[in-house]
This record gives structure tokens, C-alpha cells and sequence, in this order.
């Protein structure tokens, strides 16, 4: 089935009533195309920043992290749960892809393309005109767009704040509390023998300190999105993939 067929029979369905939805659902499409377009005409982007003033950012490789990162070994409980949903199933939904890369790229520090082979791999659904522009999307370097870091230990909070999830797939942390299913690192040894979990061991420590790596990496982004390379990019991704779509959307319309 085409994009062409999908739009025009959700277009015809408009006038059956649910319009909120089906706008909403229309508007993806265009959005689909929108990047598929755009990585199209500018396919570098599969291995470097679309952003080329980003390239002065320095974000050396570290192999250990990189291969916790796609084993779901990290230490941390949310991130790992939707990684190793990810490698079993194929499927993640769009807030957690975004809060993996989000992970690899700021609190992780690691250059946004020691991860894309392995979620390209993994994905069902992966197509390489939406895949690349969203991670360096998510990854901060286009520098138009806002930069969003998710903190895996809120999103496990406000998402599964039961720990239903990571207890299916983090099997190690069954046993824990709710108390304690987002940071295990908070149990004190004794709390660790009373629920038969020995960090290090049973289930690794955390590899970072998220909050202070969150610190450091909002640090370093906007810092870096002042500088005059960067902003002398963004004004030309700018006039070559978004003003003209925004043109052509109104006539559109």
C-alpha cells in the first residue's frame, strides 16, 4: 500500500467524522515524507552530522559503553528494560526510542552514530529517511531543533511506576520493591542480602551518574549551539529543508 493510497482513503474519512484523530494521523504522513525528503537530499547524514558545526564536539568512542548500552547492561533499570524489549521484540514505542538514544548521547557522552547500526539492526520498522534525522534529532546536533534530554529514571517513574515492565525484562530485579525497581544503586547492603540482589554482580552498578552526567552534557549542547559554525548551519538546514516544506504545506492546505 502507497503513501498516495493511505493519504487519500484518510482523506476521504474525514468526512465520516473522528477529524481530530485523522488530522493528527495526516499530519504524520506528511511528516513521513517530510524526512524521507529531506534524508534524500542530504544523505550524508547517515554518517555525519547534518550539522556540520557539531562535528568540533568532541565525543570519543568508549567500546564498553557503547556494548552495555545495546546489551541492556547499563545499570540502569528503565533504559535497560526497553533495550532488551527492543533487541527481543523488534518494537519500542516513539517516547522510549527517543529516551534510548537520548541516554547513549548525553548522559553516556557517546557520538550519536556508535549507536545507529544497532537500533537500524533491531528495528522492525526501520527505514532510513526517518531513522537517521531523528536520532540526530534526539541526539541535539541539527541545531533546529530543541534539544531534549530524557532522564531514564523519571521516565521509568512516570511510565512504570509499578516497575512492571523492567520486572519482565530485567528478570535480576523481580524481587525489588517499587521502592527501589528505578535506583537500586539507593540499597544499602543490607537491603541488598533482604532482596538477594548484589549490585556488581547480579546486576551491574550504574555506569554513569545520571544526574551528573545530565549536567555535564546540557552543559556542553548549549554551549555548543552558540557557536557561529553551528548557527551558520542551522540557517542553512533551515532555508534548504524547512522553509520551503512550510510553503509548500500552506498551499497545501
Amino acid at each position: 500500500i502507497s503513501i498516495r493510497q493511505v493519504y487519500q482513503a484518510a482523506r476521504g474519512a474525514l468526512e465520516r467524522g473522528n477529524k481530530r484523530n485523522l488530522q493528527a494521523f495526516i499530519s504524520r504522513i506528511h511528516w513521513h515524507c517530510h524526512f524521507i525528503q529531506k534524508f534524500e537530499s542530504e544523505c550524508r547524514m547517515e554518517f555525519e552530522d547534518i550539522n556540520r558545526g557539531f562535528a568540533a564536539l568532541e565525543k570519543p568512542i568508549d567500546q564498553e559503553l557503547v556494548e552495555a548500552w545495546t546489551k541492556g547492561q547499563t545499570g540502569v533499570p528503565m533504559a535497560d528494560a526497553c533495550m532488551r524489549c527492543l533487541n527481543e521484540t523488534g518494537f519500542l514505542n516513539f517516547r522510549m526510542r527517543a529516551m534510548l538514544v537520548s541516554f547513549l548521547t548525553h548522559h553516556l557522552w557517546q557520538p550519536w552514530q556508535a549507536g545507529a547500526q544497532h537500533l537500524g539492526n533491531v528495528f522492525l520498522d526501520f527505514e532510513p529517511g526517518i531513522h537517521f534525522p531523528q536520532i540526530q534529532m534526539q541526539a541535539g546536533v541539527t541545531g533546529i531543533n530543541t534539544v531534549r534530554m530524557y532522564n531514564p529514571i523519571k521516565q521509568g517513574e512516570d511510565h512504570d511506576p509499578k516497575g512492571l515492565f523492567i520486572k519482565q525484562w530485567v528478570p535480576e530485579l523481580t524481587d525489588l520493591p517499587s521502592e527501589f525497581i528505578h535506583e537500586p544503586w539507593q540499597m544499602t547492603e543490607m537491603e541488598q542480602e533482604l532482596y538477594e540482589l548484589r549490585l556488581g554482580v547480579d546486576y551491574p552498578r550504574p555506569v554513569v551518574d545520571v544526574a551528573a552526567s545530565a549536567r555535564r552534557a546540557r552543559k556542553w549542547i548549549w554551549e555548543a549551539q552558540k557557536w557561529p559554525q553551528v548557527k551558520s548551519e542551522s540557517r542553512r538546514i533551515l532555508a534548504r529543508h524547512t522553509a520551503p516544506n512550510r510553503s509548500i504545506r500552506r498551499r497545501t492546505d
